[in-house]
């Protein structure tokens, strides 16, 4: 996908369903770059950077840790997408 057609998308969607009740999520935009999260619904976790699932804590309780292992840009969040599916499917 070209960056002009990403920004296009971009510009209209802030949630994306992967699978099942799986969705990535556009959580913030600074800059015009999104903060994106993967998020399941169902169960009310998202995926941080060691491919586990965790609360999402309240703004007031989320520290810069927290944020750094749980957002990422839309390519990455992507990319741990895929990666989590390949670990998963290997359990």
């Amino acid at each position: 996908m070209e960056d002009k057609e990403k920004l296009e998308w971009f510009e209209k969607a802030v949630k994306f369903q992967l699978e099942g009740m799986i969705f990535m999520t556009m959580k913030s935009r600074k800059d015009g770059a999104g903060s994106w999260v993967i998020e399941d619904m169902q169960v009310s976790k998202i995926l941080n950077s060691n491919l586990e699932w965790e609360d999402e804590l309240p703004k007031s309780k989320r520290d810069e840790s927290f944020m750094i292992r749980t957002r990422f840009d839309f390519e990455t969040a992507k990319a741990m997408f895929d990666q989590y599916k390949m670990f998963a499917e290997m359990e």
